[in-house]
């Protein structure tokens, strides 16, 4: 590589020859030249490994990665590894970017100071695309602000892909032992910027289509939501926000616990399989003494939901529900959480 790269782009790749050509002629088009690309070839059965090579070969920019079906998370891993420059970016390789989006992102981490930039981005669906946020003004966020608004899933999302890092800000690997690794880790990398700079344009063009990783809907994945959840409440108890924040944050992972759980019954083709994840959260939920499980259990409206989709479970939980008194008491106040 001639000179030295000022980004380095992420781009995990695994079976998506359709849409992989237009990912890439995007990068290639962008009006800041000063990047590498990485791309992850993580297994791929069908034509996208041999774009990646094409691609590879008309520009020294881009160096590939071949290698067994392991995961985005662990591909994403591999390409922090071989990074070269200061900062860091990532797009996923059935999405695309504005040409200028890494001009923008540039200019306002550099401009501001800041360790983390962002921008807005499009959904883009078969027939329309629609942007999440607009304009051009630049909203600048301390640790504690931009913290506070990821946590609670607000302005600012877990995404790795809208955003450029400082390479210092990411102290902490994707989790390979479940979906939704960003949703687990983003918010760590946040917690380590002591600015945030948010470009309000939309740039990043988001492909919303069947088949991929957030859209599938089944009792593992719903399960991994869950696991990512955990790492965020568990993050918030051992930080020290406020109680009435960690109160909150304690509801808002309850309820979440709740939902996936009813997620499993109502999308579950196998029950078997719904009850072994449901059993799975309630055992995430056992390790933390300070959660009211003895209410979260007996809940009306959760009870129902067990009674309506998993009767055969619920009645098993009946038997359970001597070893629930020995549990300690909360030591927050959610009987009112849902």
């Amino acid at each position: 590589m001639e000179n030295s790269p000022l980004i380095t782009i992420i781009t995990p790749v695994y079976n998506v020859e359709a849409f992989l050509p237009q990912c890439l002629d995007s990068i290639l088009a962008q009006t800041f030249q000063f990047w590498e690309l990485i791309l992850i070839d993580d297994g791929s059965t069908d034509k996208s490994g041999a774009i990646c090579d094409e691609y590879a070969h008309k520009d020294s920019r881009i160096r590939v990665v071949h290698k067994v079906n392991t995961g985005q998370a662990d591909s994403r891993n591999i390409g922090l590894s071989m990074a070269n420059a200061s900062l860091v970016g990532f797009v996923d390789s059935d999405d695309w970017i504005e040409e200028d989006m890494y001009e923008h992102l540039y200019r306002v981490i550099t401009d501001f100071q800041a360790d983390i930039s962002m921008c807005s981005y499009f959904l883009d669906y078969v027939d329309k695309s629609e942007a999440v946020c607009k304009g051009k003004e630049v909203e600048v966020y301390s640790r504690e602000e931009a913290l506070d608004l990821i946590l609670m899933d607000q302005e600012i999302k877990s995404y790795p892909w809208d955003k450029l890092f400082r390479k210092e800000m990411i102290k902490d690997l994707f989790p390979t032992s479940f979906y939704y690794e960003d949703y687990a880790t983003v918010f760590k990398w946040m917690a380590n910027a002591k600015k945030v700079a948010f470009y309000r344009a939309p740039e990043y063009h988001y492909r919303q289509r069947k088949g991929s990783t957030s859209n599938d809907a089944d009792p593992a994945k719903a399960y991994h939501f869950f696991c990512a959840e955990k790492e965020r409440y568990d993050y918030v108890i051992s930080s020290n926000f406020s109680s009435e924040k960690k109160a909150y944050y304690a509801r808002k992972f309850l309820k979440i616990a709740i939902v996936q759980a009813k997620n499993m019954a109502k999308y579950s083709i196998c029950p078997k399989e719904g009850i072994k994840y449901i059993r799975k959260i309630g055992e995430g939920l056992s390790s933390y003494d300070s959660l009211n499980l003895h209410g979260l259990f007996l809940n009306k409206r959760f009870k129902r939901m067990k009674i309506q989709y998993f009767p055969s479970y619920f009645f098993y939980e009946v038997r359970m529900k001597w070893r629930l008194k020995f549990w300690k008491k909360s030591k927050f106040q959610l009987d009112k959480f849902y």
